[in-house]
């Protein structure tokens, strides 16, 4: 029998905690929260998200290294450990935190340790004072976290992982709806991001668009359609 999934509760309370010990040990303010436990707080989503995913944006003077953080929560936390990674040809390794039950029947959840600007993700910096606080939790502002919600659709169905890519789906218009309750403008986001990030929102948007619909909502955010 295969082990329970992590509940909601479990989800916040590990990303906390991690969130925590990283700033903690690196000093940096510059931590949030992403991906769908970041969309399961901004938005109305009932599904709970099987991982966990946290940006840590160096400051201009400061480099970190994922594994080296990976390797400072484990040190930090026995309830936290690493695993070599499945992929063929990967040199880094994955970060898992037990759950209750974990001796019995193996219950964990994964946590991915993120920074900003590497090649293929491509997610935007975010600064302290651009995060949200929301549970105790800084989260990823709700327009970066709307558009890395729509590359990973994109790439979800590029790679025809149909099961992630009706769950991105559900929580893009989620966030869609979100999004205009609280007044986001596209026009606005200029403020924080680069033309290149911009463009690219503008991109999967219409990708978006052409392939789930929502194109009002998209408007009513000031999206060029």
């Amino acid at each position: 029998m295969p082990p329970s999934p992590p509940t909601g509760y479990e989800i916040l309370k590990i990303a906390r905690r991690t969130v925590n010990i990283i700033v903690n040990h690196f000093g940096s303010k510059n931590v949030c929260l992403l991906g769908s436990a970041a969309s399961a707080l901004w938005a109305e989503i009932k599904r709970v998200p099987n991982d966990i995913d946290i940006l840590v944006t160096p400051d201009e003077s400061e480099q970190f290294d994922p594994e080296e953080i990976k390797r400072s929560i484990v040190d930090a936390d026995n309830r936290y450990y690493l695993r070599p990674s499945k992929k063929p040809g990967a040199n880094y390794k994955v970060l898992y935190c037990r759950l209750p039950g974990y001796k019995t029947d193996g219950r964990r959840v994964k946590v991915d340790i993120m920074i900003p600007l590497r090649p293929r993700l491509w997610i935007p910096r975010v600064l302290w004072e651009d995060t949200w606080l929301i549970n105790d939790i800084p989260v990823m502002p709700l327009f970066d976290l709307l558009v890395m919600k729509m590359q990973g659709w994109r790439d979800h169905r590029a790679s025809r992982r149909d099961a992630k890519m009706k769950a991105d789906v559900t929580d893009i218009r989620a966030l869609l709806v979100q999004a205009s309750r609280e007044g986001i403008s596209y026009r606005e986001e200029y403020r924080r991001h680069t033309r290149g990030f911009m463009a690219r929102a503008r991109k999967l948007s219409l990708g978006f668009v052409e392939a789930c619909g929502e194109r009002t909502k998209f408007q009513e955010l000031g999206f060029p359609m």
